[in-house]
């Protein structure tokens, strides 16, 4: 039997739901040294609504997706401001829970000229996320379900219960931070999403220590993005690669790889392939760096799908 049609496309899980404070320095300093901040006073003082999870969320919903967050968040969520953004850009909140008297965490990330990029976090209430379990009618609900950091057992029970759903099951981020949960993660997940680095630290873990050893042990494709150089994807029996769409300009990084996974989530649940899913995700990464924040400046569906359009008619006219 197919499965009836899923009342959400893309349903983002993790933590945390957090403020993000964004700099620019002079260069990224090493032990003892003191750095100069190149943002201007206003900017440094400015709060960005940020977190992965979030971030997919939005992105997805900008899109067009219907769209939902699972996350476990404190009280400032609704004070500050999110719970009324995420309202406005249409992301079903029913399965955020709210913990009285918490706080979500706050990411004080700084960039160099470079693009290179350190961040530190306080998590706030997501250090007890493993207290509470994720709502199984929002997760059975999806079409495409994105599972994000923290890689825990709250996590993981969202990943159970979507993929038990019917849901194609994507990891996105660094999986190695929960090396005793890596192997549980990759057996009820479908697609592993993440970047050379993030990939180069799950492989030298013992049981996963060749790319093919995480294809044997269930993912369907690996999906690997490299920045100005693209995106790589493996399946059992195919491999290949996906070229990265130009930004107009490049001002902040921070947030792209959230934005690649929302369209490639979104390309998924309409029912693209892999490869095509991958561009809509390229597509939407490239507007993301072309303003600070991560949610700043995320395309329509009409507009990521021009730039790529674009993009692709330059290609041929070069061929």
């Amino acid at each position: 039997m197919s499965r009836p049609a899923a009342d959400l496309d893309v349903v983002a899980v993790g933590s945390w739901t957090n403020f993000d404070h964004l700099f620019e320095v002079a260069s990224l300093p090493a032990p003892g040294d003191t750095v100069q901040i190149c943002s201007p006073v206003d900017d440094v003082e400015r709060v960005y609504f940020g977190g992965c999870a979030p971030n997919v969320a939005v992105a997805a919903a900008r899109l067009g997706a219907r769209s939902a967050l699972v996350s476990v968040v404190g009280d400032d969520f609704e004070a500050r401001g999110y719970a009324t953004h995420l309202d406005e850009c249409g992301v079903d909140r029913r399965a955020v829970q709210v913990i009285p008297g918490e706080r979500c965490g706050h990411s004080f990330m700084f960039r160099d000229a470079d693009g290179d990029s350190v961040c530190i976090s306080q998590i706030g209430v997501a250090a007890r996320q493993e207290e509470f379990a994720p709502d199984p009618a929002i997760l059975a609900a999806a079409s495409v379900a994105v599972i994000t950091y923290r890689f825990d057992r709250f996590t993981l029970k969202a990943a159970e219960l979507a993929r038990a759903g019917g849901a194609q099951v994507l990891l996105s981020g660094a999986l190695a931070t929960a090396p005793d949960l890596a192997a549980a993660f990759v057996g009820r997940a479908n697609m592993l999403v993440c970047t050379e680095h993030e990939l180069a630290q799950l492989v030298s873990m013992p049981g996963l220590d060749e790319e093919h050893a995480l294809l044997d042990a269930g993912l369907s494709a690996i999906v690997c993005t490299r920045g100005a150089g693209g995106v790589a994807w493996q399946t059992p029996k195919f491999r290949g690669q996906v070229p990265a769409v130009a930004a107009r300009r490049v001002l902040d990084s921070t947030g792209a790889g959230d934005g690649f996974v929302a369209g490639l989530a979104v390309g998924l649940a309409q029912g693209q392939t892999l490869p095509e899913a991958i561009r809509l995700g390229a597509s939407v990464a490239s507007f993301v760096v072309e303003a600070v924040g991560c949610q700043t400046n995320l395309p329509s569906l009409p507009a990521a799908q021009a730039r790529l359009a674009t993009m692709q008619r330059q290609v041929r006219a070069q061929a």
